[in-house]
């Protein structure tokens, strides 16, 4: 009898395609989650002193959940901000037809299941199911549509889970890395209504109701010029003080050294936002803001 002939080429290019709708379902998330996702996992496996043959199998597990976790958010996000999307970011696939909506809705329920197995397997279930009801307030609950409820606690909260569980998935939390992991995620959560300066175009079609489109540009910047001249440096140092007692703090050059850095740093965010004003110059700002984030994750195992 003949082997029967398969057809590689339609499942190649099937895979490909794929490939390509997860890609530009989540390019735009790459520094704001993925990256801070691989930082976390690397710092964890540096504090945790783990072995060297353990990395190939912990990072994969990284990956893995990590991919599911932007995808579960960033398919239900985009689904429900289509008009948004073709005036703040016109090249996402729903906007540009790549795939229609009920499509990426077989593909949202499909990739949450994936999601919750891989969590299960991992013993991280519950961390993924607090995300998959954050997604849920954001993107179907109407949380994201006013500042507060958006980045104050809604981006608060995801954060934790996010940071919680890249860590779990090399070692178990530990009470200091906790309140370090809490209070950088509040820290992020309450800068973030910077994102809102460069989508208030696209925000406006959706009648969200964030900062500047609440208190108009002008009151927006300088409420956060003076957000980030002040509080949020002082939150900042309250990380730093989950892992080294204030007595000490004066006496050590090299976190004085990281204080002061961090400090001229939230100053330039607050000068940028009265000197650049452009959604592009707003966007490089916004960045500028995730870069100091991603860089203070590994500051845990130096402090």
């Amino acid at each position: 009898m003949r082997a029967a002939h398969i057809d590689i080429e339609p499942v190649s290019k099937a895979i490909c395609r794929e490939l390509l709708l997860i890609w530009r379902f989540i390019k735009n998330d790459i520094w704001d989650t993925v990256i801070p996702c691989f930082v976390t996992f690397f710092t964890a496996w540096i504090y945790c002193k783990k072995p060297i043959n353990e990395l190939p199998l912990l990072l994969l597990f990284s990956i893995g959940y990590t991919l599911f976790y932007i995808l579960t958010f960033c398919v239900a996000n985009q689904i429900n901000s289509v008009d948004e999307d073709r005036i703040n970011k016109p090249d996402r696939p729903l906007v540009t037809g790549l795939i229609s909506a009920s499509m990426a809705g077989k593909r949202l329920i499909i990739y949450n299941i994936l999601f919750d197995i891989i969590a299960v397997l991992l013993h991280l279930f519950w961390l993924a199911l607090a995300w998959q009801f954050i997604t849920l307030l954001l993107c179907r609950w109407g949380c994201s549509r006013h500042w507060i409820t958006k980045n104050l606690v809604c981006i608060s909260l995801g954060t934790i889970t996010l940071l919680a569980a890249e860590w779990e998935i090399v070692d178990r939390l530990q009470p200091n890395v906790w309140s370090f992991i809490i209070v950088l995620s509040v820290w992020a959560g309450f800068g973030l209504p910077l994102q809102d300066m460069r989508d208030q175009e696209g925000d406006k079609v959706m009648e969200r109701k964030t900062l500047p489109l609440e208190i108009g540009d002008r009151m927006a910047r300088i409420m956060l010029s003076i957000y980030f001249l002040i509080v949020s440096p002082l939150i900042y140092c309250c990380a730093i003080l989950t892992q080294i007692d204030l007595t000490r703090l004066f006496f050590n050059k090299p976190v004085i050294i990281i204080l002061i850095i961090e400090t001229l740093w939230h100053w330039w965010v607050a000068v940028r936002l009265h000197l650049y004003k452009t959604p592009r110059d707003d966007d490089k700002t916004y960045h500028l803001f995730v870069y100091l984030f991603i860089v203070t994750i590994p500051l845990i195992c130096i402090i």
